[in-house]
Protein backbone atom coordinates (compact mmCIF):
# COMPACT_ATOMS: atom_id res chain seq x y z
CA UNK A 1 0.00 0.00 0.00
CA UNK A 2 1.44 3.38 -0.95
CA UNK A 3 2.17 5.94 1.71
CA UNK A 4 -0.15 8.43 -0.01
CA UNK A 5 -3.09 6.01 0.09
CA UNK A 6 -2.37 5.15 3.71
CA UNK A 7 -2.50 8.83 4.67
CA UNK A 8 -5.68 9.40 2.67
CA UNK A 9 -7.45 6.44 4.23
CA UNK A 10 -6.33 7.48 7.69
CA UNK A 11 -7.81 10.95 7.20
CA UNK A 12 -11.08 9.44 5.98
CA UNK A 13 -11.30 7.31 9.09
CA UNK A 14 -11.13 10.39 11.25
CA UNK A 15 -14.00 12.08 9.43
CA UNK A 16 -17.34 11.12 10.85
CA UNK A 17 -15.77 9.43 13.87
CA UNK A 18 -16.76 12.28 16.15
CA UNK A 19 -19.57 14.82 16.04
CA UNK A 20 -19.19 17.91 18.16
CA UNK A 21 -22.93 18.36 18.70
CA UNK A 22 -23.50 14.81 19.99
CA UNK A 23 -24.52 14.72 23.67
CA UNK A 24 -21.89 12.78 25.67
CA UNK A 25 -24.39 10.17 26.88
CA UNK A 26 -25.56 9.49 23.33
CA UNK A 27 -21.98 9.38 22.03
CA UNK A 28 -21.15 6.63 24.53
CA UNK A 29 -24.20 4.60 23.51
CA UNK A 30 -23.37 4.90 19.80
CA UNK A 31 -19.80 3.83 20.42
CA UNK A 32 -21.04 0.80 22.37
CA UNK A 33 -23.64 -0.38 19.86
CA UNK A 34 -21.52 0.28 16.77
CA UNK A 35 -17.85 0.17 17.76
CA UNK A 36 -16.53 -0.59 14.26
CA UNK A 37 -18.68 1.79 12.21
CA UNK A 38 -19.17 5.32 13.47
CA UNK A 39 -22.33 7.07 12.23
CA UNK A 40 -22.10 9.12 9.06
CA UNK A 41 -23.87 12.04 10.73
CA UNK A 42 -25.39 12.97 14.08
CA UNK A 43 -27.52 16.09 14.40
CA UNK A 44 -30.57 17.43 16.20
CA UNK A 45 -33.83 16.37 14.54
CA UNK A 46 -36.95 18.45 13.95
CA UNK A 47 -38.26 17.25 17.34
CA UNK A 48 -36.63 18.83 20.39
CA UNK A 49 -34.56 16.35 22.36
CA UNK A 50 -34.43 13.78 19.56
CA UNK A 51 -31.25 13.27 17.54
CA UNK A 52 -31.01 12.13 13.95
CA UNK A 53 -28.32 9.47 13.56
CA UNK A 54 -27.42 8.36 10.03
CA UNK A 55 -25.55 5.18 9.17
CA UNK A 56 -24.96 5.10 5.41
CA UNK A 57 -28.43 5.65 3.98
CA UNK A 58 -30.39 4.60 7.06
CA UNK A 59 -31.74 7.05 9.64
CA UNK A 60 -32.45 6.31 13.30
CA UNK A 61 -33.67 8.65 16.02
CA UNK A 62 -32.21 8.62 19.52
CA UNK A 63 -33.06 10.44 22.71
CA UNK A 64 -30.27 12.71 23.94
CA UNK A 65 -29.57 10.39 26.88
CA UNK A 66 -29.26 7.39 24.56
CA UNK A 67 -32.00 5.42 26.32
CA UNK A 68 -34.47 5.32 23.44
CA UNK A 69 -34.21 4.66 19.73
CA UNK A 70 -36.83 4.97 16.98
CA UNK A 71 -36.71 3.64 13.44
CA UNK A 72 -38.72 4.63 10.40
CA UNK A 73 -39.32 7.87 8.52
CA UNK A 74 -40.08 11.19 10.17
CA UNK A 75 -42.69 13.07 8.15
CA UNK A 76 -43.62 16.73 8.44
CA UNK A 77 -47.40 16.47 8.18
CA UNK A 78 -48.08 20.02 6.99
CA UNK A 79 -45.90 19.60 3.92
CA UNK A 80 -45.95 15.77 3.77
CA UNK A 81 -42.17 16.01 3.43
CA UNK A 82 -40.16 12.96 4.41
CA UNK A 83 -37.51 14.52 6.65
CA UNK A 84 -35.56 11.26 6.93
CA UNK A 85 -35.11 10.96 3.17
CA UNK A 86 -34.19 14.63 2.94
CA UNK A 87 -31.54 14.17 5.65
CA UNK A 88 -29.95 11.20 3.85
CA UNK A 89 -29.90 13.10 0.55
CA UNK A 90 -28.26 16.10 2.23
CA UNK A 91 -25.53 13.96 3.80
CA UNK A 92 -25.00 12.17 0.47
CA UNK A 93 -24.67 15.46 -1.41
CA UNK A 94 -22.71 17.53 1.09
CA UNK A 95 -20.60 14.97 2.92
CA UNK A 96 -20.28 11.58 1.27
CA UNK A 97 -19.81 12.58 -2.38
CA UNK A 98 -16.92 14.98 -1.60
CA UNK A 99 -15.31 12.29 0.56
CA UNK A 100 -15.61 9.73 -2.23
CA UNK A 101 -14.07 12.11 -4.74
CA UNK A 102 -11.16 12.73 -2.39
CA UNK A 103 -10.72 8.99 -1.91
CA UNK A 104 -10.69 8.38 -5.66
CA UNK A 105 -8.32 11.26 -6.33
CA UNK A 106 -5.62 9.62 -4.25
CA UNK A 107 -6.39 5.98 -5.05
CA UNK A 108 -3.83 4.57 -7.47
CA UNK A 109 -4.29 1.54 -9.70
CA UNK A 110 -1.41 -0.07 -7.82
CA UNK A 111 -3.54 -0.05 -4.67
CA UNK A 112 -6.36 -1.90 -6.43
CA UNK A 113 -6.82 -5.12 -8.38
CA UNK A 114 -7.59 -3.67 -11.79
CA UNK A 115 -9.23 -5.30 -14.80
CA UNK A 116 -8.59 -2.69 -17.48
CA UNK A 117 -10.51 -2.43 -20.75
CA UNK A 118 -8.48 -2.60 -23.96
CA UNK A 119 -10.16 0.63 -25.09
CA UNK A 120 -11.14 2.30 -21.79
CA UNK A 121 -14.03 4.75 -21.96
CA UNK A 122 -15.12 4.64 -18.34
CA UNK A 123 -13.74 3.56 -14.98
CA UNK A 124 -15.47 2.27 -11.87
CA UNK A 125 -14.09 1.32 -8.48
CA UNK A 126 -15.91 -1.62 -6.90
CA UNK A 127 -15.93 -2.45 -3.20
CA UNK A 128 -16.05 -6.25 -3.27
CA UNK A 129 -16.34 -9.26 -0.98
CA UNK A 130 -14.79 -12.56 -2.10
CA UNK A 131 -17.76 -14.60 -0.84
CA UNK A 132 -20.58 -12.28 -1.99
CA UNK A 133 -22.86 -13.96 -4.55
CA UNK A 134 -23.63 -10.82 -6.51
CA UNK A 135 -19.94 -9.85 -6.45
CA UNK A 136 -19.21 -13.16 -8.13
CA UNK A 137 -21.94 -12.47 -10.67
CA UNK A 138 -20.34 -9.11 -11.45
CA UNK A 139 -16.95 -10.74 -11.91
CA UNK A 140 -18.43 -13.45 -14.14
CA UNK A 141 -19.28 -10.68 -16.61
CA UNK A 142 -15.90 -8.94 -16.43
CA UNK A 143 -15.18 -9.56 -20.12
CA UNK A 144 -18.47 -7.82 -21.00
CA UNK A 145 -17.67 -4.79 -18.84
CA UNK A 146 -14.25 -4.52 -20.45
CA UNK A 147 -15.71 -5.00 -23.94
CA UNK A 148 -18.05 -2.07 -23.22
CA UNK A 149 -15.00 0.07 -22.44
CA UNK A 150 -15.49 -0.10 -18.66
CA UNK A 151 -12.36 -0.63 -16.57
CA UNK A 152 -13.03 -2.16 -13.15
CA UNK A 153 -10.83 -1.57 -10.13
CA UNK A 154 -11.47 -3.73 -7.07
CA UNK A 155 -10.98 -2.54 -3.51
CA UNK A 156 -11.67 -4.73 -0.50
CA UNK A 157 -14.84 -4.74 1.57
CA UNK A 158 -15.15 -8.10 3.38
CA UNK A 159 -18.59 -7.56 4.92
CA UNK A 160 -18.05 -9.89 7.88
CA UNK A 161 -15.31 -7.57 9.10
CA UNK A 162 -11.76 -7.89 10.26
CA UNK A 163 -10.69 -11.34 11.35
CA UNK A 164 -13.39 -13.09 9.31
CA UNK A 165 -12.80 -15.84 6.75
CA UNK A 166 -13.71 -13.45 3.94
CA UNK A 167 -11.24 -10.91 5.29
CA UNK A 168 -8.45 -13.51 5.32
CA UNK A 169 -9.31 -14.50 1.74
CA UNK A 170 -9.13 -10.87 0.63
CA UNK A 171 -5.68 -10.52 2.19
CA UNK A 172 -4.50 -13.76 0.56
CA UNK A 173 -5.71 -12.59 -2.86
CA UNK A 174 -3.89 -9.28 -2.42
CA UNK A 175 -0.70 -11.06 -1.38
CA UNK A 176 -0.78 -13.55 -4.28
CA UNK A 177 1.93 -13.38 -6.93
CA UNK A 178 -0.78 -12.84 -9.57
CA UNK A 179 -3.57 -10.86 -7.93
CA UNK A 180 -5.90 -10.85 -10.93
CA UNK A 181 -5.66 -14.61 -11.36
CA UNK A 182 -6.12 -15.13 -7.62
CA UNK A 183 -9.18 -12.86 -7.61
CA UNK A 184 -10.75 -14.72 -10.54
CA UNK A 185 -10.11 -18.08 -8.90
CA UNK A 186 -11.52 -16.88 -5.58
CA UNK A 187 -14.64 -15.52 -7.30
CA UNK A 188 -15.29 -19.00 -8.71
CA UNK A 189 -15.11 -20.57 -5.25
CA UNK A 190 -11.48 -21.66 -5.12
CA UNK A 191 -10.06 -20.51 -1.81
CA UNK A 192 -6.71 -18.77 -2.34
CA UNK A 193 -3.67 -20.23 -0.58
CA UNK A 194 -3.37 -18.35 2.70
CA UNK A 195 -0.64 -15.77 2.43
CA UNK A 196 0.30 -12.70 4.47
CA UNK A 197 1.96 -9.45 3.46
CA UNK A 198 1.58 -5.71 3.88
CA UNK A 199 -1.84 -5.01 2.37
CA UNK A 200 -4.61 -2.36 2.25
CA UNK A 201 -7.58 -4.64 3.04
CA UNK A 202 -8.30 -3.32 6.55
CA UNK A 203 -7.83 0.31 5.54
CA UNK A 204 -10.07 -0.06 2.47
CA UNK A 205 -12.77 -1.81 4.50
CA UNK A 206 -12.82 0.98 7.09
CA UNK A 207 -12.74 3.67 4.41
CA UNK A 208 -15.70 2.02 2.68
CA UNK A 209 -17.71 2.29 5.87
CA UNK A 210 -17.00 6.02 5.99
CA UNK A 211 -17.95 6.42 2.34
CA UNK A 212 -21.43 4.96 2.86
CA UNK A 213 -20.74 1.38 1.71
CA UNK A 214 -23.02 -1.01 3.57
CA UNK A 215 -23.13 -3.99 1.19
CA UNK A 216 -21.40 -5.46 -1.82
CA UNK A 217 -20.84 -5.02 -4.61
CA UNK A 218 -20.81 -1.25 -4.25
CA UNK A 219 -19.88 0.49 -7.50
CA UNK A 220 -18.21 3.86 -7.03
CA UNK A 221 -18.27 6.18 -10.03
CA UNK A 222 -15.62 8.85 -10.61
CA UNK A 223 -18.19 11.62 -9.98
CA UNK A 224 -18.76 10.35 -6.42
CA UNK A 225 -22.01 8.48 -6.99
CA UNK A 226 -22.30 5.08 -5.32
CA UNK A 227 -24.41 2.37 -6.96
CA UNK A 228 -25.38 -0.32 -4.45
CA UNK A 229 -25.60 -3.87 -5.74
CA UNK A 230 -24.90 -5.65 -9.00
CA UNK A 231 -25.49 -3.66 -12.19
CA UNK A 232 -25.36 -5.65 -15.47
CA UNK A 233 -22.84 -4.43 -18.07
CA UNK A 234 -25.39 -2.84 -20.49
CA UNK A 235 -27.11 -0.99 -17.63
CA UNK A 236 -23.84 0.24 -16.18
CA UNK A 237 -22.72 1.43 -19.63
CA UNK A 238 -25.95 3.44 -19.96
CA UNK A 239 -25.48 4.99 -16.52
CA UNK A 240 -21.89 5.94 -17.25
CA UNK A 241 -22.78 7.48 -20.59
CA UNK A 242 -25.16 9.96 -18.97
CA UNK A 243 -23.86 12.95 -16.99
CA UNK A 244 -24.86 13.10 -13.33
CA UNK A 245 -27.56 15.57 -12.28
Amino acid sequence: MTRLLACTLASLLLIGGAHADTPPALAKVLERISPEAAPTAVQPSAIDGLYEVIFGNTVYYFSADGKYMLGGPMVELASRRNLSTAAVEKVEREQLMPLRKAFLKDLKDADTIAFTAADPQHRVTVFTDIDCGYCRELHRHMDQYNAAGISVRYVAFPRAGEGSESFTKAESVWCADDRKAAMTAAKTGTAPPQKACDNPVAAQFRAGQKLGVSGTPAILLDDGRLLPGYVPPPDLARILSKPSD
